[in-house]
């Protein structure tokens, strides 16, 4: 804007200068400013109507971009709870299957079932020497049956009967051994 009215103003100079009439001067001067000043209100109206154009892009653009992340967020929120699901029955199965193997454990610890196998020579309660030879062990207590199967275990433990018994305890864990003590002090 400065460059047109310096350029107006020294075109208006030399006009003046070559002799001229300095009123058509002054008139063209002016003229010139009044078409800048025109171009220059042109120019300004069509940048605020760009302005405005591209803040009524961004704004729905930001509607569109909202919309999306809505729906992103729907999605995802669907999918955690779809997931959730999915591992609650998840853990409902697992839990399932280790209760099965937690009450399968229990039976095969049960020191009634181990006895089962003990009460041929023993008794049912206890109160026989086995094949006439070993001590009642009914009124044992869980400690000294312990001592006794382990010891058969490792031979460590027991006379005559050593044999046999080692034969029947070698099978057993030590949480079933335990059981069966607590069991057979129990009789």
């Amino acid at each position: 804007m400065k460059k047109l009215i310096l350029t107006s103003l020294v075109v208006a100079g030399l006009f003046t200068a070559c002799g001229e009439n300095k009123e058509e001067v002054k008139q063209e001067v002016t003229k010139a400013q009044a078409t800048h000043e025109t171009k220059m209100q042109e120019h300004k109206e069509a940048i605020k109507t760009q302005t405005k154009e591209v803040v009524a892009k961004v704004e729905t653009k930001k509607e569109e971009i909202k919309t999306e992340v809505k729906k992103a967020v729907e999605k995802v929120e669907t999918k955690v709870e779809q997931h959730k699901n999915e591992m609650k029955t998840e853990a409902k199965e697992v839990m399932a299957k280790v209760e099965t193997k937690v009450n399968t454990a229990k039976e095969e610890i049960s020191g009634k079932k181990l006895f089962a196998t003990c009460a041929g020579c023993h008794g049912l309660n206890g109160e026989k020497k086995a094949l006439g030879q070993s001590a009642v062990i009914q009124g044992w207590d869980v400690a000294k049956i312990e001592k006794a199967l382990h010891g058969y275990k490792d031979g460590s433990y027991g006379a005559a009967m050593k044999g046999v018994m080692k034969g029947q305890v070698m099978k057993l864990n030590d949480a079933q051994i335990k059981a069966l003590a607590e069991y057979i002090s129990s009789l």
